[in-house]
């Protein structure tokens, strides 16, 4: 058997859904974890289970300074996973240890790197300037979907370009690729499209020419820049994510941010518009998504946009005992 999840960074949670010293379940990749926010306001992931006698720890248990109390029998793991004392006076601790999980915190998310053979991130996501410079509205959720489909799929469906303008007319005219710059474990993808925005363009306030940057780290997390031409330059930014449940689901996640050019209330109202057509733009995605099936060795066009080129990048994601590189190109 193989496995389709990739090898990357996934978002697993919200900063704001991890209170102070909060423990939380987790399930993705098919095994459950156990999220949690020790005193030092770090977050830890763990595989969910105490090696004592499989007690889930996100279920009663507390953190205790530096350290994760088991719910059951007190067992205290501190944050690499190792038993830190046992409740048993004059007992020494054992050599347990729970297989913990590299987490990185930034730009309002938690971030976990998933390894199918355990191996640590030589590669991590970045902190994205414009949300931490004020020109910018905070970064808030469009919607999540549990969505039955693959993580390869939903990253084709990302570079493709003839659908836009077809799926998405309502949105989209016309769009065309210029082409995927990559970088080891980044790839750039940049677009110039025109929009449907006649209610926003009249008097050539805001023109439907427009471009699109989309940076891709690796194939579960990508930062989007969406730019209108005219007297009023709007800029909206996205963040897509796509976690793996098991085999067969993504728990996909979209976030957005607004170049704040307008006074309020316009920005509000800018704020709802543009929340409410990428809501609605990727809503008629899931039904392709969950009812497409794979073809193998597809009749590529150089108008469906970088799929090949995005296909090779991504096969370097997968593992012995996931989809091939070979396999992955030729889907």
């Amino acid at each position: 058997m193989y496995s389709n999840l990739p090898n990357s960074w996934f978002r697993v949670a919200r900063s704001q859904d991890l209170s102070a010293k909060g423990v939380i379940p987790l399930h993705y990749f098919g095994k459950d974890f156990v999220l949690f926010r020790t005193e030092d306001g770090k977050p830890h992931i763990f595989d969910a289970h105490c090696p004592h006698l499989g007690a889930h720890l996100a279920h009663g248990g507390r953190i205790e300074g530096q350290t994760l109390r088991c719910p059951y029998h007190g067992w205290l793991w501190d944050t690499n996973g190792q038993c830190a004392a046992i409740p048993y006076p004059d007992k020494a601790k054992p050599k347990a240890k729970i297989q913990s999980w590299p987490v990185l915190e930034l730009n309002g998310l938690i971030m976990m790197y998933y390894h199918h053979q355990g191996k640590l991130p030589d590669w991590e996501i970045p902190q994205i300037p414009e949300l931490i410079s004020g020109e910018w509205t905070p970064l808030r959720l469009v919607h999540q979907w549990k969505v039955r489909t693959t993580l390869q799929d939903y990253m084709d469906n990302s570079v493709d370009v003839s659908h836009l303008y077809n799926l998405h007319s309502r949105t989209f005219k016309s769009a065309h690729s210029h082409g995927v710059e990559i970088d080891g474990p980044i790839l750039t993808h940049r677009m110039s499209q025109k929009y449907n925005l006649s209610s926003l363009a009249a008097g050539k306030l805001v023109l439907e020419d427009g471009s699109v940057t989309t940076i891709y780290y690796g194939p579960a997390y990508d930062v989007s820049f969406y730019w209108t031409e005219g007297k009023l330059k709007l800029g909206l930014l996205t963040i897509f994510t796509g976690t793996p449940i098991d085999n067969e689901h993504l728990d996909i996640a979209i976030f957005y941010s607004v170049k704040k050019v307008l006074p309020f209330p316009l920005s509000l109202i800018l704020n709802k518009m543009l929340k409410q057509d990428v809501l609605e733009t990727f809503e008629q995605d899931v039904s392709i998504l969950e009812n497409k099936k794979d073809i193998h060795n597809p009749p590529l066009y150089q108008n469906d946009g970088p799929v090949r080129q995005s296909r090779n990048w991504a096969s370097q994601f997968y593992s012995e005992n996931s989809l091939t590189a070979e396999t992955l190109i030729q889907k």
